[in-house]
Parts: C-alpha cells; sequence; structure tokens
C-alpha cells in the first residue's frame, strides 16, 4: 500500500461535505485547526511535523471508523509514528470513555494544544453558523449546551496542567485560552440574544 499525506487523506475522505450550517467544505476544519496550534511559534520542528500531522487527522477516525478508518487503518495509510498514533488515539473520542475522554488529552501538551485549536475553529464556525441563522437552530443550540459545559472543564485542566504557560503571552496555550474564551463569551452574547436566557 502506498503512503498518503495527512492532507491529502482527509481531502480524499471529506470531499466536497459542507460544515453543518455553513456552506464552508469539511476539508476546511483540520486546516483551521493547524492554524490555531499556532505552529510558527514552535521552536521544535519535529514537534511541528507531529502536531500538523495529527491536527490535520484528529477526527478522521472520529467520522471515518464505520467505512474502517480505524487508528491502525490510519496509521498505515499515512504511515504515522507511535507518538503520532498515541496524540491521535488521544484526540479520538470513544463511546465507552467519554468521562477520562478531556482529562486524558489535558495531561499532554501537544494533544491539549490541538483539542484548543479543534475547539477554537468548531467555536468560531458555530459562531458563523449562528449570525447566519440569526438565531440557534435546534443542532446549534445543542451544539453550544456541549460546548459550554465542556469549555468549563477545558478551562479547569488548563489552569490545572498548563498555569505557567497561560500566563506566558508568547506561550501558545496562552493564546489558544484567550482566543477561545473571547469566542465563549460571544456565544454566551448571542445565546442571551437569541434565546433570551
Amino acid at each position: 500500500m502506498s503512503r498518503t499525506s495527512a492532507l491529502q487523506l482527509v481531502r480524499e475522505l471529506y470531499g466536497t461535505q459542507r460544515r453543518e450550517g455553513l456552506e464552508k467544505y469539511s476539508a476546511q476544519h483540520p486546516l483551521d485547526v493547524v492554524q490555531y496550534c499556532f505552529l510558527h511559534l514552535e521552536p521544535d520542528n519535529l514537534r511541528v511535523m507531529r502536531m500538523l500531522n495529527v491536527a490535520l487527522l484528529h477526527d478522521v477516525v472520529e467520522d471515518y471508523l464505520q467505512e474502517g478508518y480505524t487508528l491502525e487503518k490510519v496509521q498505515a495509510v499515512v504511515g504515522l509514528r507511535p507518538q503520532e498514533a498515541m496524540l491521535l488515539n488521544l484526540l479520538t473520542r470513544k463511546k465507552d470513555q467519554e468521562e477520562g475522554y478531556l482529562p486524558g488529552i489535558f495531561a499532554v501538551e501537544e494533544a491539549a494544544r490541538i483539542k484548543l485549536a479543534d475547539r477554537i475553529a468548531n467555536c468560531r464556525d458555530l459562531l458563523a453558523w449562528v449570525r447566519q441563522a440569526q438565531g440557534f437552530p435546534e443542532k446549534a443550540r445543542h451544539i453550544y449546551e456541549k460546548y459550554r459545559r465542556e469549555n468549563e472543564l477545558i478551562f479547569d485542566l488548563v489552569q490545572e496542567h498548563y498555569s505557567e504557560q497561560m500566563v506566558d503571552p508568547s506561550h501558545p496555550i496562552c493564546q489558544q485560552i484567550q482566543l477561545l474564551k473571547e469566542d465563549t463569551a460571544e456565544l454566551e452574547r448571542l445565546y442571551a440574544q437569541y434565546v433570551g436566557v
């Protein structure tokens, strides 16, 4: 089997699918996640490549498991190294491990940065959807409520594991938390405006 790049695999799998509530292609989401990882601030080139691959692939196993894209298949198709496979496994939500999902991610800095980038990208897409719809369609409301619950835990986990990084303006986690807090506040404002809560 010939190897495929992470980006090629994402483009092949997501094709012309669109993001929920938006005209945006689903294949753009992993690129947004890469952007919000702030890899340009990372001095370790090996870490940059590891995070780049995993950020691009972070949803593939979750979204395409039914089509046979297990962690092992993605690892073989793309040629992921063991550390990349470990990160991808951490970031893949599993039905029987929901309670430990976020704590497991935030115990590993690279996984935490990718998850923060994913949440920023998702919140920004949700903001665009809500603004376009001029309200919270039912599915958008459910997503918002899930993010609101999870974001509280995320902020607690970041404080627990990365308190030093949070106060260093040059650290990616500090910048990510600032963006996520801004996006969370804007979602709360729009929710109050449109739903009246």
